[in-house]
């Protein structure tokens, strides 16, 4: 299987500081773990091999089919509990939500 998709929202696990103030008043930091969306709308070409869902991006944007490809990102896929995990990457989480056409 392989064909185009459209990315259109990346959530990555975020980590935010909040100043919090304690019952003796004393004001401290603490890191809070959190989802953050991204909505990046994004054209990319998904290669399924396997177990393995490789997302590339296309400089010449479909105008040369000679066009080398920008590797975008490898998922492994999986079954249940967790439907897809990173297999290469800058080492956040991210989850990625893609609309596919089938023919």
């Amino acid at each position: 299987m392989d064909g185009a998709l459209s990315l259109t929202r990346v959530v990555r696990k975020a980590t935010v500081s909040f100043e919090v103030i304690d019952s003796h008043g004393d004001a401290s930091t603490v890191q809070v773990e959190c989802l953050a969306p991204e909505m990046t709308p994004r054209a990319l070409i998904g290669i399924l091999c396997n177990d393995l869902l490789v997302l590339c991006r296309d400089p010449s944007q479909g105008q040369d089919p000679h066009s080398p490809v920008d590797l975008w990102a490898v998922l492994r896929m999986q079954t249940l509990p967790q439907p897809a995990s990173i297999v290469h990457g800058n080492g956040q989480s991210s989850v990625f939500q893609n609309r596919c056409t089938s023919d």
